[in-house]
């Protein structure tokens, strides 16, 4: 059994599955913060992100960030493995890595959260 928790604010997401799993949850952040950390990301996904308005491109990022934690806790790194090596996706789907399932999870207002899966081999007989 595998498991993943995080929590921001008031705010806590738990997920168990039978084979890695990540998940992150987190607030949306101001603008400057969006911007800044924005540089840790991949050049498609800052591209992405650059498209949004100053309106949107908090949630825009707080998407794209949620789904990269997600799947670095999944690989069991974290942020110990730069962020701008792996592409999730800024958009409103998020792209999976080769052997995983990323998806964004409903968090309430003012929050993001996603979920990432390894998909496990299934032995044919």
């Amino acid at each position: 059994m595998h498991f993943s928790l995080s929590h921001s604010g008031g705010g806590v997401l738990l997920a168990f599955a039978a084979s890695p799993v990540g998940v992150d949850l987190q607030r949306v952040p101001n603008l400057k913060v969006a911007d800044r950390v924005a540089d840790l990301l991949t050049a498609e996904e800052r591209q992405e992100l650059a498209a949004h308005d100053v309106l949107t491109r908090p949630t825009a990022f707080a998407r794209v960030w949620t789904r990269k934690e997600a799947y670095l806790k999944g690989l069991g790194m974290g942020l110990g493995r730069a962020p701008s090596l792996d592409y999730l996706g800024a958009g409103e789907a998020p792209v999976s890595p080769a052997g995983w399932c990323v998806r964004d999870v409903t968090a309430g207002s003012g929050y993001a959260a996603a979920v990432a899966v390894r998909l496990e081999e299934v032995d044919t007989i």
